[in-house]
């Protein structure tokens, strides 16, 4: 293919790029009604595939990331669609770049389902996706696409111990890493106070770029985060790098995102005591901690109906017996005495 009918030329002068992903209204209405009638399964019924805007510094429409994934997938017996293995569930991602082609894809990624949030000790539950130039002709999943394969992101052995880590190189049995991506945070991650940063460093450990998961910036946005999935991120890399270096980076942030992001700041809505006249039960996660890829949600709940509304009433005292009164000891009557009979003479 020639240079200039590359459809990664389309990343050559980005140096920065704000990503941010698109509300889904079936899933606020799905998530509603879960709240309305605690049923927290039927929220994952409205689960719907992600669709990405990518702007520019200047707020032009740059790029378009749009998944494709099955929502009630299987591999063998195994269940790989989103509404059952959200966010870890099978899927690929499409890139297009709308100034370049609107139809055709310029890159596209697939990532296999994985056994998330639990320690990546072995291959099942190690996240990993395949990135590819151009758009996917061949089967879903890239396997008709080998030629075109461009870089191979993966979770390292124990997932960087207590900072979250990615590995990029160029192929999947290569030992030459391409790049590191891995979180300024320790331990704690994916709390919606405040930004979070992956630093993204050659195999030196020289900067190339980073990752920033945007914190909200006002009320609007924050109610948006905590009632549904989009997120807001920017990416950041030196202009003079490859592109095919920076459509890895790309991936990377989508992969992250599904990695830490998806459920970040759930609320979950009990409203069900409102019918007993009660404070409707309100949890919502304020973060994830983090060892060795196993991540534990930390949540906050307040309100509800904690089961003593009704105030225990003292007990009757019973009745104070009354005192028995000993009985008067009855005076022994005196005995008269006999009177003696005459003796007879």
């Amino acid at each position: 293919m020639a240079e200039e009918d590359d459809p990664l030329d389309a990343l050559l002068e980005t140096e920065k790029l704000v990503i941010k992903q698109e509300v889904s209204l079936l899933e606020v209405a799905a998530q509603t009604a879960a709240n309305a009638l605690d049923l927290d399964a039927l929220g994952n019924l409205g689960e719907t595939a992600n669709r990405y805007d990518i702007f520019t510094d200047n707020g032009g429409l740059q790029f378009k990331v749009v998944e494709t994934s099955e929502a009630c997938g299987c591999t063998g017996c195994c269940p790989t669609g989103r509404i059952c293995c959200n966010p870890n569930h099978a899927l690929q991602l499409h890139v297009f770049a709308p100034e370049h082609s609107p139809k055709d894809a310029i890159m596209f990624v697939d990532r296999p389902c994985k056994c998330g949030q639990c320690c990546s000790c072995c291959s099942i539950c190690q996240q990993e996706m395949r990135v590819y130039r151009g758009a996917d002709d061949g089967p879903p999943g890239g396997d008709g696409d080998a030629e075109s394969l461009i870089a191979y992101i993966h979770q390292p052995f124990m997932g960087g111990g207590f900072s979250p880590k990615l590995e990029v190189m160029e192929r999947e049995d290569s030992e030459d890493i391409m790049f590191n991506v891995q979180s300024q945070a320790f331990c704690c991650i994916a709390g919606i106070c405040c930004d979070h940063t992956f630093n993204v460093t050659d195999s030196e450990g020289e900067y190339m770029g980073k990752i920033v998961k945007e914190s909200p910036e006002n009320l609007g946005e924050l109610a948006k985060e905590l009632g549904t999935d989009a997120d807001r991120f920017t990416l950041y890399v030196k202009s003079e790098l490859d592109k095919e270096k920076k459509a890895a980076m790309l991936a990377s942030l989508h992969l992250i995102d599904y990695m830490f992001f998806e459920n970040e700041g759930a609320v979950n809505a009990d409203l069900t005591p409102l019918a007993n006249g009660s404070c409707p039960e309100i949890s919502f996660k304020c973060c994830d901690c983090y060892c060795c890829g196993c991540v534990c949600p930390c949540s906050c709940t307040c309100g509800g109906d904690d089961g003593d509304n009704d105030e225990d009433e003292p007990a009757e005292e019973a009745p104070e017996e009354e005192p028995v009164e000993e009985a008067e000891e009855e005076e022994p009557e005196e005995e008269e005495p006999e009177e003696e009979e005459p003796e007879e003479e």
